[in-house]
């Protein structure tokens, strides 16, 4: 993969050389290209502290690492180019921006470099390292045998096929904040791996950033009822009452509740399918009653986890659900009244949280006669 995008790269050096100076003024030996595909950042007593990572590439090459310092981005990461041993440092390929805890209080700045750097992807994920830094987790990550951008991936691929089922880039993020004043970025954890002696980044639910700022956390269950209430929900695992149902498609609806012209309450609906994929012995969902009841506990796990997160955004006022956005679509003319209000009107307004489940497919828990239909 980073064989593949050097040769681009190069390509695109070459092809760009024009009437400069000819190919000697831009070309790069490609034995010399490293290709960021990890970078951190962190502040220290005022300072920002980069640090980057590169993968390891077909050729067996050793993955690189870097940091660096300095009174800004900017600088931080110029001091970072001149101290790498090994290669000319790119970020096109950047995979994963990680933020330390502290960095992440001032996330909008880190935002904005972003937006303005002619390197790095604005669809980038955005990472939070949770109680930590990311410096720890971009160079020590993996130990000698593996690196963070294989770690951060494969971290990546979990959350979005079983976990909350999206990771937000630094455009969806800029674009919540400047839309809501609120938006979500996953949290990650280093842990010892229990298959060798060193770090690795576990999921450690959302942060929550308003403002630009860091102001708290969803932990892993609330993060799930954010993908509820998105529509964006993975094909998580939950445990219903002695069974474990896999999540298959989820849909939120959002209907304001006015009297007259004040807003009361927002009623929320859900929608969830899921496939039973374990269950007690001797289970039988034959019986219509055995799956209706199976269906409403299902129903009211994912209820309970919506208006987790409901509550979350309340205590925090912060409107990462974007309801104010989808207030505003649907009665727009009503939205400009309150929206000067919303932020005040937000912890104060009733939620009320309806689900509705289906059971698609019980693999082998109906009788005989249906266990073909089943799945």
């Amino acid at each position: 993969m980073r064989r593949a995008a050097a040769l681009l790269l190069a390509g695109a050096l070459l092809a760009g050389s024009g009437c400069t100076g000819g190919v000697g003024g831009t070309y790069r030996n490609i034995e010399e290209l490293q290709i960021v595909e990890a970078l951190g950042f962190d502040i220290d007593n005022g300072r920002v502290l980069a640090s980057a990572a590169t993968g390891r590439d077909a050729s067996g090459r050793e993955a690189l690492r870097a940091s660096g310092d300095g009174v800004d981005v900017t600088s931080a990461l110029r001091q970072m180019r001149g101290l790498a041993a090994g290669g000319d440092l790119f970020f096109d390929s950047t995979g994963h921006i990680l933020l330390g805890e502290a960095a992440a209080e001032d996330a909008g700045r880190f935002l904005g470099y972003v937006e303005r750097s002619v390197e790095l992807r604005l669809d980038t994920p955005l990472l939070v390292a949770r109680g930590g830094t990311a410096r720890s987790l971009v160079l020590a990550a993996g130990g000698t045998e593996g690196d963070a951008p294989s770690i951060l991936s494969a971290l990546e691929d979990r959350v979005l096929r079983s976990g909350a089922g999206f990771v937000p880039g630094c455009a969806e993020i800029a674009a919540a904040l400047e839309r809501s004043g609120a938006a979500l970025a996953l949290a990650v954890r280093a842990e010892r791996s229990t298959a060798g002696d060193y770090d690795t980044a576990v999921p450690a639910g959302f942060a929550v950033l308003r403002g630009g700022a860091l102001v708290g956390y969803l932990d892993a269950g609330v993060s799930l009822g954010a993908g509820l209430l998105l529509s964006r929900a993975g094909r998580a695992e939950l445990y219903v009452s002695g069974a474990e149902i896999r999540l298959i498609s989820c849909s939120c609806d959002i209907e304001p509740l006015w009297d007259g012209e004040k807003l009361r309450a927002l009623r929320i609906s859900l929608s969830v399918s899921g496939s039973l994929t374990e269950s007690a012995a001797g289970a039988n969902l034959s019986q219509e009653a055995a799956r209706a009841e199976l269906e409403a506990a299902f129903a009211a796990e994912c209820s309970r986890l919506a208006e987790l997160c409901l509550a979350a955004s309340q205590a925090l006022e912060a409107d990462f659900l974007g309801l104010g956005a989808q207030l505003e679509r649907r009665e727009p003319r009503r939205w400009r009244e309150i929206s000067g209000r919303w932020d005040a009107l937000l912890p104060q307004l009733e939620l009320h949280v309806e689900a509705e489940a289906t059971l698609l497919r019980s693999y082998g828990y109906d009788d005989p006669p249906t266990r073909g239909k089943g799945g």
